[in-house]
């Protein structure tokens, strides 16, 4: 069970707190930062890949850190629509790198293959107010680069999607409150969507307030409640088997969405785990993985030959 219990903070990509218990069988964190996705597609083999960009220095510890980038290009278009997958958080101080984990190589070449040119990247996103604040800062230092760099590495600037994974939700909140023109589209896997008093329990000193300003930036159930009327379309996959805790922050989002009359996906995979596209080898996962990027598609590619 301990090794359950880690790896599913691994996935988290490490939102402790709210981490599902997972069957005995689920493997070590080793295996699983190897695993790939359990859904593929022809010419994922044949794309271009990119690899330790640097996007910013960053002070971790009092020394000047790098955080890089890794592109995946398509073949089929010499300028596409970008991706940028967002992963969780990481580890107290040193940045987490999750470029090398196979969930995220995997995802690189199955949306190059799917036509879009794809971006992973490294930030600073430790547990707690201070950390989500530094991911939050380098997402928004990584898509100015992107769209500055743009002519390098054969994207559309104009044409932008954001998918997150489990905590790395919580960085979606600012594409809510005030979206860019150029952000046409969010994604969320089994995504944290809330912030409460439990989300950073065991962090030495969060108080109350940090927990209620934390909640006002970075809850994106918050941001689409304190909108007038939010037009950007969000898809969201739904573990049935994550933890009780986490998939009421996801429910609470969905309400708070219909609410608005937002354009929302919403697919539930009932006997899926926290990690289902890669840990859950069956119909349903590669049905919600394939509907992704169906709804990725027609918020950037159709809009895209609609213009042209």
């Amino acid at each position: 069970m301990r090794d359950g219990i880690l790896a599913s903070a691994f996935l988290l990509l490490a939102w402790q707190p709210l981490a599902a218990q997972q069957p005995a069988a689920t493997p070590p964190i080793e295996e699983m930062y190897r695993m790939p996705l359990v859904y593929s597609v022809p010419g994922m083999d044949k794309i271009e890949v990119r690899r330790d960009i640097v996007y910013k220095s960053a002070d971790v510890r009092d020394a000047k850190t790098a955080l890089k980038l890794d592109v995946y290009l398509p073949t089929s278009s010499p300028k596409a629509p970008a991706i940028v997958l967002i992963s969780g958080g990481g580890a107290e101080g040193a940045p987490r790198d999750f470029r090398d984990a196979g969930v995220y190589q995997s995802y690189g070449r199955l949306l190059a293959a799917s036509g879009f040119v794809v971006i992973s990247y490294s930030k600073r996103y430790a547990r707690g107010p201070a950390g989500t604040n530094n991911g939050a800062e380098d997402t928004r230092d990584l898509i100015a680069y992107l769209r500055e760099h743009a002519a390098e590495l054969h994207m559309d600037k104009e044409r932008i999607a954001l998918w997150a994974f489990s905590a790395g939700g919580l960085m979606l909140a600012p594409f809510l409150h005030e979206p860019p023109p150029y952000v046409r589209a969010l994604a969320c896997f089994y995504c944290v969507s809330d912030v409460t008093q439990d989300s950073w329990a065991g962090v030495p000193g969060i108080t109350p307030e940090q927990v209620e300003r934390a909640a006002a930036m970075f809850s994106t159930a918050n941001q689409i409640h304190g909108a007038d009327r939010i037009l950007i379309p969000l898809f969201v996959g739904r573990a049935g088997l994550d933890s009780p805790g986490l998939n009421r922050t996801i429910d609470r989002l969905v309400q708070e969405a219909l609410s608005k009359n937002m354009s929302i996906e919403v697919w539930n995979h009932p006997a899926g785990r926290h990690g289902f596209d890669i840990l859950d080898d069956n119909a349903r996962s590669r049905e919600i993985i394939a509907r992704a990027i169906a709804f990725l598609r027609h918020n950037l590619l159709a809009s895209l030959n609609e213009t042209h």
